[in-house]
Formats: structure tokens, sequence, C-alpha cells
């Protein structure tokens, strides 16, 4: 009897940290927020600062309008949108992971310059954007979806839409490759982990140096619960069937000690349309067009130019 007692505690006590794990990974994830001077000064992002600066003092002096629409489950979501020039292309930009898009004012910065309309959706529990709780891909590759139409309408017909995403955003952003929008003239994953699941198998390993098993099982099991979706949907496990046109930029710091560079060049050979692989080699997480500027926009263009001609 008391080895029967002994047995259920120590259920019932695994259960309990894999919910305290699950809430602490999901439920409104704590966010950094570059235009935040102090959080800048904290960053590991801050030997950047020279590049960073200029680029959150652009978004800071523009005029964004807020976007809204409900989600597939009546989550309000919010999102920036700046009016380009005449017919030049729609550039949307998805943050990761307790990031917001402002973190991506370098690149957003850079489009702004050509021309380009830009649309920077607040991912679900993230700043602007309604929801308690994140599904890290799994409810938001059908936020990415909505917002790519709404996009599209305010693009016109003749617009073309690029779409950008990185970490859990450029996971959500490949899963909406089942069923590509047409005016989807390419994506641009930055930093994407190949599912849900293997992210937190990295994380426990490698970053919480927990036993994976059962914690990860648990983990899994509560977000299929919440979200009714399995945590272990690929990336690409839907586009990868059939003949994908749509092409693709896979790329990675090769320093990133946050999702493993081996995950985008999975993704990348599991990719069976046309596309290309940049792995920066002096970048953390989310630091390519930083770590060197100057490289990462001529792959940019390289990459680009065939697709808008």
């Amino acid at each position: 009897m008391g080895l029967l007692i002994a047995v259920i505690v120590l259920l019932l006590l695994l259960i309990l940290v894999a919910y305290f794990f699950y809430r602490k990974v999901s439920f409104r994830p704590p966010v950094k927020d570059l235009l935040q001077e102090e959080t800048l000064l904290a960053s590991e992002l801050f030997s950047y600062a020279s590049v960073l600066k200029p680029a959150l003092d652009w978004y800071r002096s523009r005029q964004w309008e807020i976007l809204s629409l409900s989600a597939a489950d009546g989550t309000p979501l919010k999102a920036l949108w700046l009016a380009g020039k005449g017919d030049k292309p729609c550039l949307i930009l998805q943050h990761g992971y307790g990031d917001l898009p402002q973190n991506m004012s370098v690149v957003a910065r850079w489009a702004s310059g050509k021309g380009w309309s830009l649309l920077l959706p607040y991912a679900r529990a993230h700043g602007e954007s309604g929801g308690e709780a994140c599904s890290l891909g799994l409810m938001e590759a059908e936020d990415c979806r909505n917002w790519v139409q709404a996009a599209e309408e305010r693009a016109g017909e003749a617009g073309k839409l690029i779409l950008y995403a990185r970490d859990m955003g450029a996971y959500a952003a490949l899963r909406t490759l089942d069923a590509p929008s047409q005016h989807l003239a390419a994506v641009i994953s930055d930093s994407a982990y190949t599912s849900p699941k293997e992210i937190l198998r990295h994380v426990m390993k490698n970053q919480m140096r927990m036993r994976v098993f059962p914690m990860l099982q648990l983990v899994c099991l509560f977000l299929r619960l919440r979200w009714k979706r399995s945590p272990a949907i690929g990336a690409l496990t839907d586009a990868a069937e059939g003949e994908p046109t749509v092409p693709i930029l896979f790329i990675h710091g090769k320093r990133d000690r946050s999702i493993p560079p081996a995950m985008t060049e999975t993704l990348h050979k599991a990719y069976s349309g046309p596309k290309s692989l940049y792995l920066a080699e002096e970048a953390g997480h989310n630091a390519a067009p930083l770590a060197d500027s100057a490289a990462f926009f001529r792959k940019l263009e390289e990459f680009l130019s065939p697709v808008l001609k």
C-alpha cells in the first residue's frame, strides 16, 4: 500500500511540474521590447546597437495604422500597417516567441526604403494582441494565414506578398504553405524550428538540463488538450506534399543557441520547391540581419530579384 501511494504521489508531482512548465512557456510569455533603452542595454543584441538604433528611431517616427481581426478561436489580434508606393510589394513581418514587431525594424526599414508596404502582426498573447496563451505555432499558423489574407485585401489583385518570419513565426509561416495564397511570391524563414515538440525537447535537454521523458510527453499532452492540435506536426508536413512552387529562403545564425541551426538545415533539405539557404557565420538567435548586414541584404536581394520580376 505504501508503495502504491508513493507511486501516485510521484505521478502527481510529475504532472504538476509538467503543467508548471507548460504554463511558463505558453501563458503570456515575457517579451523583449528593444525600443526600451534598458532592454536594449541588457540584450545580447546590444553589440549590434549601431545597426539597431537607427532602425528603431525610424520605427518610432512612422505613422502606423492599427489593423484588427479575430482569430479562428475568437482571439482578438492586432497588426501594424504602413502603406507603400503604388503597386510595390507588401512585406509581412511576423515576429517570433517573446518578440515584438518593432524588433524587426532593421528589415522593415530596408523594405520601406524600397517603397514597399509593411504589415507587422503581433502574435497572439504578445504585445497588443489578445489571448492569454500562445500555442508555439499551432494556432499561429492559422493566424498567419489570416494576416496574409488581410495583406491581400490591402495590396490589391496586382500586389505581390513577401512573408518574412522568424522562430515561432517562421514555423507558423511554413505551415501556411499547404494552401498558399496566389499572391504569395516568396517566404523568408529565419531561425525556424521543425516542430513545437522538437523545440521543447531541445529546451528541456540543452537549456534547462531536464529529464526529457516523461516531461516532454506530458507538456505536449497539455498543448494538444488546449489547442486540439498535435505539437508533433512538422513545419513542412503538409507543404511537402505535391509540388510546392513558393520559393523559400531559409536563414539561420550559426551561433544560435536558442534554436539549433540544424533545424533550418533539416527544413531546407526537406522542402522540394525552389529554395535557398543562408547560414550567417557570426550570427546568434534572430541576428542574421545584424551580424553582417551587408552580406544579409545582398543575399536577400539576390533571392528576391527573380521572384519580383
